[in-house]
């Protein structure tokens, strides 16, 4: 018979585990900087990254250009530059509207001055404002914050031009004014002119002054679906490059490692033929996601198949890249796993494929030209929504290509030095 085995408490036991989980933490001190000291790293990054995401933090790069140059639009030029929430960059007069710098998102809004603002009660109501915000459809946004600040700019320093609109509507629906009553109010807008308005209600103004003009690309109703295709395609290849370029570590703590050094080529032409397989199933997941934008959302991915099958290959090569040498620098499979999720939620929100980078402040806007996702998403953007050219897409390719080189190379420069 069996005799029965001697109880042991279980609250012993569940203080054995704890020690030696406990223990083995202790030991893995890479393990514990990433457990402990990069949390609160990333709380700092997405806080940057989502508080200028509301319509009054938002950051944007506004132009503004004074087609008319007349003592009164100088003077609204010069508002728009002082104002701290639109923080304009006036352009000459002279130059030419650079309309193509909306288009490629080098600038978020243009504000076009194109006649000087009537204030007198003989306006006409029908003309087309004065005022135009040029925004681009892909950055949606970006149009209606900038309208709405320069309204509210107008109502608060302004207030003279819509009141005088206003009255002009009224002249023209209910009769003309009586003479006395011109006089008071020239008298009151004279007033206004002088003292404008300490603070003003923001939102639309129905004066007329400020009217919004959206920029389409080759498909205009696409444009936020094609830049989320771009977006979540980099996002989801760098989380199935990372989880399978951990495999290294497995080899290398099951000691699988000394028999693969005994392989033609050694342990680097593995550590290739792994890059190899990485990009080859990059390729293939963002074919199925750009295959779904098409079928469901009307995304023209294969009119330009060429470009496109170059960005992606590109953009698998940098995140292969990318993983292997997360992997390669990690002595733990749990160092590794924590790693490689930080380094991805990292890349991706600072990179754009969260949250657009024009809604970012502007030094996390500049930082994120250090990821593969920008790059990625900008060559895929240019292509499907802009209709860029091959030439204008060459940066983004180099930058993709070089940081594949770069990482690749390091990786097996690494798995060399590991088995030597």
């Amino acid at each position: 018979m069996n005799e029965p085995r001697p109880s042991t408490g279980v609250l012993p036991m569940i203080a054995t585990v704890f020690r030696v989980m406990l223990l083995g933490l202790w030991r893995d001190r890479g393990a514990m900087v990433m457990i402990f000291a990069l949390p609160p790293l990333m709380f700092f990054v997405f806080a940057e990254v989502f508080s200028g995401t509301d319509g009054d933090s938002l950051q944007l790069r506004v132009q503004v250009h004074d087609r008319v140059g007349s003592p009164l639009t100088a003077a609204l030029a010069e508002a728009m530059t002082a104002d701290e929430q639109l923080a304009a960059v006036a352009l000459p007069a002279g130059e030419p509207e650079p309309r193509r710098a909306v288009t490629s998102g080098e600038v978020d809004a243009l504000i076009v001055i194109r006649a000087e603002p009537a204030a007198d009660l003989g306006a006409d109501l029908d003309a087309p404002a004065p005022i135009v915000v040029v925004s681009d459809a892909a950055r949606g946004l970006a149009g209606p914050v900038v309208s709405a600040r320069v309204q509210r700019l107008l109502q608060r320093q302004f207030t003279q031009l819509g009141v005088a609109r206003a009255a002009a509507l009224v002249d023209a629906l209910a009769g003309p004014y009586t003479d006395a009553q011109r006089d008071d109010l020239a008298i009151a807008l004279e007033e206004l002119a002088a003292a404008p308005l300490a603070d003003a209600a923001s939102g639309a103004s129905p004066d007329g002054l400020v009217v919004q003009e959206t920029l389409n690309g080759v498909d205009p109703d696409r444009g936020g679906i094609s830049y989320y295709a771009g977006a979540v395609a980099i996002l989801f290849l760098l989380f199935s490059a990372m989880q399978g370029a951990i495999s290294l570590i497995d080899e290398r703590t099951s000691g699988i490692v000394d028999r693969l050094v005994a392989t033609p080529g050694g342990y680097p032409t593995v550590v290739a033929g792994k890059a190899l397989f990485l990009v080859g199933q990059g390729v293939v997941q963002v074919t199925l996601i750009f295959a779904f934008a098409g079928l469901f959302y009307g995304v023209d991915w294969l009119g330009r198949f060429g470009p496109w099958l170059l960005t992606a290959t590109l953009a698998s090569a940098a995140a292969a890249g990318l993983g292997l040498l997360t992997a390669s620098l990690c002595r733990s499979r749990q160092q590794a796993q924590t790693a490689s999720s930080f380094v991805v939620l990292i890349l991706s929100a600072i990179g754009g494929s969260m949250v657009p980078r024009f809604m970012m402040p502007d030094w996390l806007r500049e930082l994120g030209w250090l990821t593969p996702n920008a790059w990625a998403i900008e060559a895929w953007q240019g292509l499907l929504w802009r209709g860029a050219s091959p030439a204008e897409l060459v940066p983004a390719w180099a930058v993709l290509a070089a940081a594949a080189a770069l990482t690749i190379g390091i990786s097996l420069w690494r798995a060399r030095r590991q088995v030597a």
